[in-house]
């Protein structure tokens, strides 16, 4: 089902139409001028992303410091990070789900507020049982923070700067490991590392800018007029704010293998697992790699994630102008290509120079494919679906790759080193291209109605 732009005005519709915001917004991705309204759900989006980099950096650069503090092997607290993954990888599934039946911007608010909450949490914790438990609702609440935020920024930016737009806001997880790389170097080394969990607690307050600032998306307002239209069989649809009952109605998982569908839904999910596996394998790892390998203290570890964070971030705007301008499959091809032949220099340097230069070239283009990941993922459902599809699309993918540190934990103790590690991610992603390439799937510059089934 499409949504029918001729329709009268449903009763959600006639509500939020109220809004100065709504109406600046209301033509959705087949708008052409951009307006204030765009720019504060670009900002959420990427202050959503800048977040969640701040949080994954973070762990990555405190794991010696848990070890030391809580006195566990590296064993125990990859297997303790593992089931936080699993349980993160149900929740990428629980928000958009939710997104589609109460609403991008209410599920948006509600998801960044309780990631707030649980990260001040982790400041007060002082034994590993309390950090893990605190710290696992913290990954399950801001499991779905990107993925809600990006719903509303693809249903309300124009078609033609989509990738843009997404890749933009996603530099800014860049920008959140810069952040939580001059926490490491000005907080963790001199104060210890859980002070530095207030830093990223205080953008909890985005979810009063949402809530004052961002309007509902349009095309989610009036797919709901309609499903509660056609559920009431004729009957008026009443004025009033639906009841949750009618709310969580919507697209089954089934339906995502639909004649027409299900071919596009495979394709996000290779997409999606091929990159969440290639990032987790590095991120997770490098900084802890830096000091096992080549002896680098914490200020030195964390000052490189600085940079290397700012070059995951130029990546995004290469990546995005080429997916808009051309397709979303050469902008994914450049930007692993980059990846691969730096990546290698990389795992094999053995000096100072080489680890820098490498290193922050290989993430401009690991990180960099992730704005035009994300976009080409949501365009690949219809608006009934989106939620629900990239829901099960990030399921499956954060699952598949909860094993990934482990499985790299496991290379590095065979070889005594994360390098063979390292050097299996271009394998993957050559795997990525292969497919992208047979499925031939791009729907760059296209409205979503254009695209939906």
């Amino acid at each position: 089902m499409t949504i029918d732009q001729t329709a009268p005005l449903g009763p959600l519709e006639t509500r939020h139409s109220r809004s100065q915001a709504y109406q600046n917004v209301k033509d959705g991705d087949a708008g052409e001028k951009l307006t204030s309204t765009h720019w504060h759900i670009g900002i959420a989006l990427g202050l959503g992303w800048m977040l969640d980099g701040i949080v994954i950096a973070l762990y990555a650069l405190i794991v010696p410091y848990l070890l030391e503090d809580f006195s566990i092997t590296l064993d125990a607290l990859t297997a303790a990070v593992t089931l936080t993954g699993f349980l993160s990888a149900f929740a990428a599934y629980f928000w958009p789900w939710l997104a589609d039946r109460i609403g991008r911007r209410m599920a948006f608010i509600v998801n960044v507020a309780l990631s707030a909450v649980f990260l001040a949490l982790i400041v007060v914790s002082e034994s590993w049982l309390f950090f893990i438990i605190v710290y696992t609702i913290m990954r399950i609440t801001i499991a779905g923070e990107w993925a809600v935020g990006s719903l509303l920024t693809v249903e309300t930016w124009p078609a033609k700067h989509r990738a843009k737009i997404l890749s933009a806001a996603r530099s800014l997880y860049g920008y959140g490991v810069v952040i939580a790389g001059l926490a490491g170097t000005f907080i963790i080394a001199p104060y210890g590392w859980r002070w530095a969990f207030l830093v990223p607690a205080v953008i909890g307050l985005l979810a009063i800018y949402v809530r004052l600032l961002c309007p509902e998306s349009p095309a989610w307002v009036r797919q709901r007029d309609q499903q509660l239209a056609a559920a009431a069989q004729g009957r008026t649809v009443p004025a009033a704010k639906p009841r949750l009952s009618e709310r969580i109605r919507g697209a089954s998982i089934g339906q995502l293998f639909e004649s027409g569908q299900g071919k596009r839904t495979f394709v996000a999910l290779f997409v999606a697992a091929t990159a969440t596996m290639s990032w987790y394998t590095l991120g997770y790892w490098a900084p802890f790699f830096l000091k096992e390998t080549h002896g680098w203290s914490t200020a030195e570890y964390s000052t490189w994630y600085i940079w290397w964070g700012v070059a995951g971030a130029l990546g995004y705007y290469l990546m995005g102008w080429i997916a808009d301008r051309w397709s979303r499959f050469r902008a994914m091809l450049t930007g692993n290509l980059i990846f691969i032949v730096t990546i290698i220099p990389w795992a094999l340097a053995t000096d100072t120079v080489s680890l820098w230069v490498f290193g922050l070239l290989s993430n401009f283009g690991l990180i960099g494919v992730w704005g035009t990941v994300m976009t080409y993922t949501a365009e690949l459902f219809p608006t009934r679906m989106r939620g629900t599809g990239m829901g099960i699309t990030w399921t499956v993918s954060g699952l598949l790759g909860i094993g990934v540190p482990y499985a790299a934990l496991w290379v590095r103790d065979a070889t005594g080193s994360f390098t063979a590690a390292f050097l299996l991610i271009p394998v993957l992603l050559v795997i990525q291209m292969i497919g992208l390439f047979i499925a031939r799937v791009d729907y760059a510059g296209r409205t979503l109605d254009a695209i939906a089934t």
